[in-house]
């Protein structure tokens, strides 16, 4: 999903603006509701994604030689998406407060952990038993299981605008106007979502019918979008958390100053990037492959990506902003006109009816992108926005 530009860093704007306004009681209630929330339904989805974990492999496509490997890292994964939820509340609720660096630490040792037990557990090295793929699900959760650690005791933290010293000490009771505006948000970000997820699933099986070599390149390719919109989501962070507490203030004047800011250096580092990536991208599937003819097929795509990426990240800057002001509706129609019927028909049309192969699944994501991107350009220009009330 962040490698096609729809990001999901979503409790900043209820706790931002909050925190912008200095109401710590709100910001306090919001983010407790938002944890108790994220807790219960983190581990009502393991659980159900545990049990079902084998029948949901069949249904993507496993075969008899990956559904049995695919369900037993499913299973341990999910066993573990608790800790997934908490890196995700706990990292935004440090964002909001401005404090984004240690959420990158907290992500950047959490890495570190992945990377060294996939390679003890998964090879058996360093006395370590050789585990192979149950190996590798269990460093992942651990990886996430060390980032919840480490952002847990940051917010114990009793300087901090929002910890869990007040939360626990002060009895700050959850009012109804937040669960009115956490309640809204949720069902707006739920049904987008799972809009979303479903036309990835309809995009995914259509881009496999392109050949075997087509869609590895394709996979590898959405890889390195992956990594080019890393920089975005950071630009698009940087949007929902200062807009948000611009607004909290009650300053449009301050907020529009930081979305513009924000499209400057994204827009700057999104054209670095594309000229990155067209010099040395085909490299980068080279890593994967020694086929001539998919490093060729990874040359074309190459073009599409280079196109996409500062497209892709001044729209979710837009995006940021207007969700930072509580225009989640609009958002949310805007992504399903653009995902759920434009990408997916553009795909069917060129992959299906007209033959185009894997080309005609990027052409669908540059289509979804710069409909985005016109779609908010408009909408944060008409000012709407800067009035706009969860």
């Amino acid at each position: 999903e962040q490698a096609r530009g729809y990001p999901h860093a979503r409790p900043h704007r209820i706790h931002g603006c909050h925190h912008g306004e200095e109401n710590q009681d709100g910001a306090i209630s919001a983010s407790k509701l938002i944890i108790l929330i994220s807790t219960v339904y983190s581990i009502l989805i393991g659980v159900l994604c545990f049990f079902l974990a084998h029948p949901m492999m069949i249904l993507c496509g496993g075969n008899e030689e990956t559904t049995d490997i695919a369900t037993t890292y499913f299973k341990i994964t999910m066993a573990g998406l608790v800790f997934t939820s908490f890196t995700l509340i706990f990292g935004a609720i440090q964002r909001s407060m401005k404090h984004p660096g240690i959420a990158m630490i907290a992500n950047i040792i959490s890495m570190i952990v992945n990377i060294f037990f996939n390679y003890t557990l998964i090879y058996g090295h360093f006395g370590f038993p050789k585990m192979g793929i149950v190996g590798s699900a269990i460093a992942t959760v651990l990886g996430t299981a060390v980032s919840t650690i480490i952002l847990f005791v940051s917010l114990l933290n009793k300087k901090l605008y929002v910890n869990f010293v007040i939360m626990v000490k002060n009895k700050v009771h959850i009012d109804k106007a937040t669960v009115k505006s956490v309640t809204l948000l949720s069902a707006n970000f739920m049904s987008e979502d799972g809009i979303k997820r479903l036309s990835f699933l309809l995009i995914g099986i259509i881009a496999a019918k392109t050949g075997t070599k087509a869609f590895a390149a394709h996979q590898v390719g959405m890889s390195l979008l992956n990594l080019a919109f890393a920089f975005g989501m950071g630009m698009q962070t940087a949007s929902v958390t200062l807009t948000g507490n611009a607004l909290g203030k009650k300053n449009i004047q301050l907020a529009r100053k930081y979305t513009r800011n924000c499209l400057t250096s994204g827009l700057a580092l999104g054209c670095i990037l594309s000229v990155f990536i067209l010099i040395f991208g085909t490299k980068f599937f080279g890593i994967y492959f020694s086929d001539m003819s998919i490093i060729e097929i990874g040359h074309i795509i190459n073009f599409y990506i280079a196109a996409i990426v500062p497209i892709q990240i001044c729209q979710v800057i837009y995006s940021g902003s207007l969700r930072a002001s509580g225009d989640v509706k609009y958002t949310l129609i805007a992504s399903t006109l653009t995902i759920a019927f434009g990408n997916l028909l553009v795909d069917f049309v060129l992959v299906i009816l007209f033959k185009l192969g894997i080309q005609g699944v990027w052409v669908g994501t540059l289509f979804a992108q710069t409909a985005l991107l016109v779609a908010h350009f408009f909408r944060y220009r008409g000012h709407r926005w800067e009035n706009k009330k969860i």
